[in-house]
């Protein structure tokens, strides 16, 4: 790892600009963050922003104009179907001078995989992202929902492919109040001095908290490192074919029915919490939330890719809630008593998109 060179604008007064740009060796796929102290590059009060699962552009725009109103650089670690839903996206946050990394194909949870599949989502996303920002991306990765598993790390190894864990969790899925996103930023990083912040710019609460987070790292004296890559991907020429057809096949769904229709937000809960509380969405008394049953099908190609432009397939539309019928009986006093007829039919549970067995909810806007 060397330094690189600082824009001239990161040192303007008033900004949060950077402290440094470091240069990333991925030769032989080392890994950085978390519990990999043996390769911190961090010194006490720096921190490196990362974004997982976007673009998004309704929540990505923001994001960039708050990193460029404080001339600050940050990584974005792509999901390779967002990014072909999206290339222009990409684009601009390449041209906005960030660091692009991917994230998978289609966020599955990679750790009970085998190797097949595993190495499936990772090039697949690998070549989307690439494809998608029509230059190639940095050779960096990080786990969705950080669940490691050894034999794609060993795979990524032999790929010259960094990967990438985190220090500090904003747990932006949790909530949508910007505030609770601020202060637990703010709370890590007071504890631990230094790291790697995880945030996902598809998450209206960090799209909301992102300005204001900023002007605080910087006024408690914290600096931001760019993380650049030594030398670029080397993508699959299979896996690049099939980037190249999600992103058509994408691109004709998209005159139809545009992107901005529809917003999926994401979670970083692995499958097995999806029921964990939401914060600032709590249930009604007695009410019971439906577990989300994972789906084992597992994507063959790049050409069946509905689920994020417009509507969901048909197969994948939640049912009619069917009505309930109401009585209503008078007593003697002429006050009226409802309920429910016993003949009324039992509220189905809602069908998820079979492709996303990791989506937890839809945010209405």
């Amino acid at each position: 790892m060397a330094a690189s060179i600082v824009d001239g604008c990161a040192a303007k007064p008033g900004v949060l600009g950077l402290s440094r740009v470091v240069e990333i060796d991925t030769t032989g796929g080392p890994v950085f963050g978390g519990s990999h102290k043996a390769n911190n590059f961090l010194k006490a009060g720096e921190v490196v922003l990362t974004f997982d699962d976007g673009p998004m552009r309704a929540y990505t725009r923001p994001v960039l104009k708050a990193l460029a109103a404080h001339c600050t650089k940050a990584t974005f670690f792509m999901v390779g179907r967002m990014a072909a839903a999206d290339p222009a996206m990409v684009k601009e946050v390449a041209a906005a001078g960030h660091t692009i990394g991917s994230h998978t194909w289609s966020h599955q949870n990679l750790t009970p995989l085998g190797l097949i599949k595993g190495r499936h989502e990772f090039e697949l996303g690998m070549s989307a992202v690439s494809k998608a920002s029509g230059a190639p991306i940095a050779p960096f990765f990080r786990f969705p929902f950080l669940g490691d598993s050894r034999l794609v790390r060993e795979h990524a190894k032999t790929r010259d492919v960094a990967t990438f864990f985190i220090d500090i969790d904003s747990k932006d899925f949790r909530t949508r109040d910007p505030k609770i996103v601020h202060d637990r930023v703010l709370s890590e990083l007071a504890q631990q001095g230094r790291g790697i912040i995880l945030m996902h710019d598809i998450q209206p609460s960090t799209a909301k908290a992102i300005a204001g987070l900023l002007t605080a790292l910087h006024d408690k004296g914290y600096k931001v490192v760019h993380m650049v890559p030594k030398g670029a991907l080397n993508t699959v020429a299979n896996f690049d074919s099939r980037a190249e057809k999600a992103i058509e096949a994408k691109g004709d769904a998209a005159k139809a029915k545009p992107l901005s229709e529809r917003s999926v937000v994401w979670t970083m809960a692995p499958p097995d919490a999806r029921a964990a509380k939401v914060e600032e969405a709590p249930q009604p008394d007695g009410a019971k939330k439906a577990a989300l049953k994972p789906s084992t099908a597992q994507p063959d190609d790049g050409e069946d890719l509905p689920w994020i432009i417009g509507k969901p397939p048909a197969a994948s539309v939640a049912t009619k809630k069917p009505e309930v019928t109401t009585s209503s009986t008078t007593s003697s006093t002429g006050s009226s008593t409802g309920r429910t007829s016993a003949t009324a039919t039992k509220r189905p549970s809602r069908r998820q998109f079979e492709e996303l067995p990791w989506q937890m909810r839809v945010f209405s806007q």
